[in-house]
């Protein structure tokens, strides 16, 4: 099957790579439009964004025709996070800055074109990454929120005794043994790594040095792989980490077809075969907000 890397942003940018190096076919969209959140499901790549009171919508299959649409926002309701868990695509969103009353609501398509209404969820704080496993997806977001939906995203239940100190910036599933059995890992400032096999409890905050941020933690199949500024930390199981520095490292970073590609300010775009020496392999005018690597039927 092909495989393809996307990539989106401010401006409404769109690019697609089948190795990681060679990016082609940008898309550029209106003076203003951003596109925050990409992911790939259902054998293709939707990104959600905002132009003015908007939320803006894209789906490609290929990477270089997208079908594109709009949906009101009302200056509120606008999408910061998405994910694909199987059947549908879950965007999730609000308004950071309510602290308390952020108006926390989920969103979802079965095919990136078309989308529900908005729903309400409760929740003092938004939701901003989703990670999915063992048949619940587990979202993380602002003042240190963890939360946990067995029912495709439209109720939530919080994880008990959460600190804004702890907020977690990514999150990711990985199946660590050959049973299957799996762990919801999320990474954050300072080195902070958490781990969980529910979603509800989770292990005590772990840290590394400080201004040592981790911004993406994915996992490769083999591993956890958490990276950050200086650094990047490997697990196989989420428990025991071995931190090793990097050079260069991207805000944002995927890993498909054995390669880590990430994004990093302004419009670069990198590549690494171990998640720790980076090479900018593409630079663009507008910054890419966000990457997603496919497997394409």
């Amino acid at each position: 099957m092909p495989l393809l890397f996307v990539a989106v942003g401010q401006n409404g940018y769109r690019i697609a790579s089948q190795d990681g190096v060679d990016w082609k076919n940008l898309q550029i969209g209106k003076e203003g439009e951003t596109y925050r959140a990409v992911a790939f499901g259902l054998g293709r790549f939707v990104a959600v964004g905002s132009y003015g009171g908007d939320n803006i919508y894209a789906a490609s299959s290929d990477g270089v025709a997208w079908e594109t649409g709009k949906k009101e926002a009302k200056y509120s309701k606008y999408i910061r996070g998405l994910g694909f868990d199987g059947r549908q695509f879950l965007g999730v969103g609000g308004d950071p800055g309510s602290v308390g009353a952020s108006g926390p609501f989920v969103v979802t398509s079965p095919d990136g074109k078309t989308w529900s209404d908005y729903i309400s969820v409760s929740g003092k704080a938004i939701l901003r990454r989703l990670a999915f496993g063992k048949g619940v997806v587990v979202g993380v977001g602002d003042r240190g929120r963890r939360a946990v939906s067995n029912d495709g995203g439209t109720t939530w239940i919080d994880a008990p005794g959460t600190k804004p100190i702890d907020t977690l910036a990514d999150i990711t599933f990985g199946a660590v043994d050959s049973a299957g059995n799996g762990r919801f890992v999320g990474v954050g400032l300072h080195g902070l790594r958490m781990q969980s096999q529910d979603g509800l409890t989770w292990s005590a905050p772990e840290r590394g040095n400080e201004g040592e941020h981790l911004n993406s933690v994915v996992w490769t199949g083999e591993k956890f792989t958490a990276i950050g500024a200086g650094a990047t930390y490997f697990s196989l199981d989420g428990i025991e980490w071995k931190r090793e520095p990097n050079l260069n490292a991207p805000l944002t970073a995927c890993f498909g077809g054995g390669l880590f590609v990430g994004t990093q300010w302004k419009g670069r775009l990198l590549v690494s075969t171990d998640a720790l020496a980076w090479k900018e392999v593409h630079k663009a005018d507008e910054h890419f907000e966000a990457i997603a690597f496919g497997s394409l039927a």
